[in-house]
């Protein structure tokens, strides 16, 4: 009875819903290898240097499509892993299959191989980039005779929005069981059943409706795991180092974390104000390249074994009208309270990513602070942006985290939108993740592609009401968004302009290319070239920047925020931004913002369509020496004290004006200061015009000070010696010839 019992369990999780064991015509895919789910196992030869394959099982089919897969763990990061077919006319090495670039397409070598069928299908390992492929598996698609068949999912359904397809169906079993587990419930029932068999779903696209008939003109888009996908696993509690508090594992679910086995598991929405999947739910985003009209079908394989005939509800009856949109969808997931009864509520979305955002699909968050004590923006009153990026190494639920926010409220009175997770948010090659080597990609400014479209959709919401003018930025290294000066108005970030000297970045070098030559960038500019972000402030003096604000991001001075970084790359970043004559303030002897938290609530009044004042060589400033910290004057930092009225300054084609003073606060009370315009709309100079200025009372309009100057060679007109002192001053400066 036990054996016709499991006989029976067997037969109903092969066939699909209310099939028979008929025959039928339609797609099979067959694995063959050594690896113990091979179909066909024992049927691969295997040396360092070649594989082969006995096919003889599928001589003579109508082949559409083959795929080389191996395991990717050991592959050394950039490494070129590279397979010739033996034999074939031209002998060109197999590519790499996108969307994710770990596998093989060997269609037209088994192609090839088929047309003969004499002898084994030889492969050649030209260079293995420390993968072994001893436990390679070959998985052969052909249209046949369907004597296995395998059951197959329901409900397939699609929505498309932001220009992205969400499909989502039933699975074919509920491995989870429970709509609200533990992590570690959730972890152990899924290991448990991939230990058994690997289950995952192939979406595929055409441009009729998916049928046994037109499958092999179908295009297999994506692969992803069962179960996984629709459950959030972003949003698990984890902890920089294991059992802070509560007691964590590391899962290959999430690698690199140490994840609460605690944490209540939620499942995605992917709708606005939708619910949440149900549970045994599959889901795929697929992102519009083109406008289109588009069928779509899953098909389920087990342990890479495919058998779909008549795909009922696996396929779409009706095409997805596409159509490419600006950035990706951002859909709301939950609100997270301060359990303190503090003034911050996150908002947390998801974004499906995929190029430009990421080189391989790639699920993200991007959350959103409000504060209580901030009302909403309206068509009178519109608010200032305010983008936040993680420290370095920052996660996903440490943003999360209201009090995250409310520890680095930098700015207040704006609408707070932040990203974590984003590394050193200066891009990685995109060979990064995939078996693709330095040679065959470049290096793409990813994570702050994210930011730059999280900013604009934030901006593009009318029920925000945001004014695109006053877009503010912090991040510990977010001054590469100083190149982006059409964006932000004010750029908060540390010191680490020149990455390369930089102690920590060297530990990433790899991201960039084959450390330390590096690989070209999506520019055509080696990365390590284009990361030297001083080396750019010089060689553009005329390029209009976002005021900046230097400071050291978290940490306990000066071990911490020194120690780890290292202090050289500051003077660097902060010598060009003085002798180019850039507007800035910078402070190094602190834990946080210290000597520029003052300047703090200026920022809020700082547009992005209004001239700056670029301070400099004031007496008050200290040096920060030439890259040892041990040089650097202590305890102060350079353009701390001189402030200014954004709202009362004028600029006009020949005649430029601005309010000026000392911060209360400040230890002295007068000083001497340059002063030169700078990101002006119409005040504009060539080298060599004069001109005349005059400072004034700005209670009596009774000028204290006057004097000439003459536009450099950038066209920058400098005001020098200016007195300033704690009562506010009227400078006017006016075109004489």
């Amino acid at each position: 009875m036990k054996a016709l019992w499991s006989f029976l369990t067997i037969i109903a999780l092969i066939l699909p819903a209310g099939r028979t064991l008929a025959a039928e015509k339609g797609l099979i895919t067959t694995t063959f290898g050594n690896a113990p789910h091979c179909e066909h196992r024992g049927t691969l030869k295997a040396s360092r240097q070649a594989l082969q394959f006995d096919l003889s099982a599928v001589a003579g089919k109508n082949i559409i499509r083959a795929v080389l897969r191996t395991d990717t763990r050991g592959h050394r990061h950039g490494a070129e892993v590279r397979v010739t077919p033996v034999g074939v006319a031209g002998e060109k090495p197999l590519l790499l299959r996108p969307p994710d670039y770990v596998t093989f397409d060997a269609a037209e070598a088994v192609g090839a191989w088929t047309a003969d069928a004499k002898s084994n299908l030889g492969l050649r390992i030209e260079a293995d980039g420390g993968v072994r492929f001893d436990q390679a598996v070959l998985e052969v698609s052909y249209l046949g005779t369907i004597k296995k068949p395998l059951r197959q999912v329901t409900q397939l359904r699609a929505v498309h929005q932001s220009g992205q397809t969400f499909l989502t169906w039933r699975e074919i079993e509920d491995v989870v069981g429970a709509d609200a587990p533990a992590f570690e419930a959730f972890d152990q029932a899924i290991l448990r059943a991939r230990a058994k068999r690997r289950v995952a779903y192939r979406i595929y696209v055409h441009t009729k409706p998916i049928t046994s008939g037109t499958i092999a003109q179908a295009r297999l888009a994506i692969e992803i795991p069962a179960v996984t996908p629709a459950w959030n696993l972003l949003a698990i509690r984890n902890t920089e180092h294991p059992n802070q508090g509560t007691k964590t594992k590391r899962s290959p679910l999430r690698p690199g974390r140490n994840l609460a086995l605690n944490h209540v598991m939620t499942r995605y929405r992917i709708t606005p104000n939708g619910p949440p999947l149900p549970r045994a739910t599959g889901l795929a985003v697929s992102t519009a390249a083109k406008l289109a009209r588009l069928y779509y079908a899953v098909s389920t394989a087990v342990d890479g074994r495919e058998a779909v005939g008549s795909f009922g509800g696996a396929a779409l009856t009706k095409p997805v009208d596409e159509k490419p949109a600006r950035f990706p969808a951002l859909i709301h997931q939950r609100s997270r309270k301060d359990p303190r009864g503090g003034q911050c509520v996150v908002d947390v979305y998801s974004a499906w990513l995929s190029p430009p955002y990421h080189n391989v699909p790639h699920v993200s968050e991007v959350f959103v602070a409000r504060w209580k004590d901030t009302p909403p923006g309206t068509p009178k009153r519109k608010l200032g942006l305010f983008v936040k990026q993680t420290t370095h190494g920052g996660s996903a639920t440490e943003m999360s985290n209201p009090g995250w926010h409310r520890a680095r409220r930098h700015l207040k009175g704006v609408l707070t939108v932040g990203l974590a997770e984003g590394g050193m948010w200066q891009g990685f090659h995109e060979c990064i993740g995939t078996l693709g080597s330095y040679k065959q990609g470049v290096v793409h400014n990813y994570p702050q592609r994210r930011v730059l479209s999280a900013a604009a959709w934030a901006l593009s919401r009318k029920d925000l009401h945001l004014d695109p003018q006053r877009t503010y930025i912090w991040g510990q290294m977010a001054h590469w968004a100083l190149r982006h000066g059409d964006v932000f108005s004010v750029v908060m970030s540390n010191g680490y302009g020149n990455i390369a000297i930089g102690k920590e970045a060297q530990k990433h070098g790899w991201k960039w290319g084959p450390y330390p030559k590096g690989s070209k960038n999506w520019r055509g500019v080696d990365q390590w070239e284009y990361m030297n972000l001083a080396k750019w402030v010089r060689r553009n003096p005329t390029v209009e920047l976002p005021y900046w604000l230097c400071w050291p991001a978290y940490g306990a001075y000066p071990s911490h925020t020194i120690g780890d970084f290292g202090f050289m790359p500051w003077p660097e970043m902060i010598h060009a931004m003085a002798s180019t004559k850039r507007a800035f303030a910078a402070n190094w002897s602190s834990n946080g913002p210290g000597g520029v938290r003052p300047l703090r609530d200026l920022v809020t009044r700082i547009r992005r369509d209004q001239a700056l004042p670029a301070f400099g060589n004031c007496s008050l400033d200290h040096t920060p020496g030439d890259g040892d910290h041990t040089d650097a004057e202590k305890g102060g930092g350079i353009n701390l004290y001189q402030i200014w009225q954004p709202e009362t300054l004028l600029d006009e084609p020949d005649k430029f004006e601005i309010t000026v003073s000392l911060r209360d606060n400040c230890p002295a009370e007068t000083c001497t200061t340059d002063l030169t315009p700078r990101r002006c709309r119409k005040f504009k100079a060539k080298a060599g015009q004069r001109f005349a200025w005059t400072h004034s009372n700005a209670k009596d309009a009774k000028p204290f000070q006057s004097g000439r100057a003459v536009a450099d060679k950038w066209g920058l007109v400098t005001v020098k010696n200016l007195r300033l002192g704690k009562q506010k001053s009227r400078l006017t400066i006016r075109r004489t010839e």
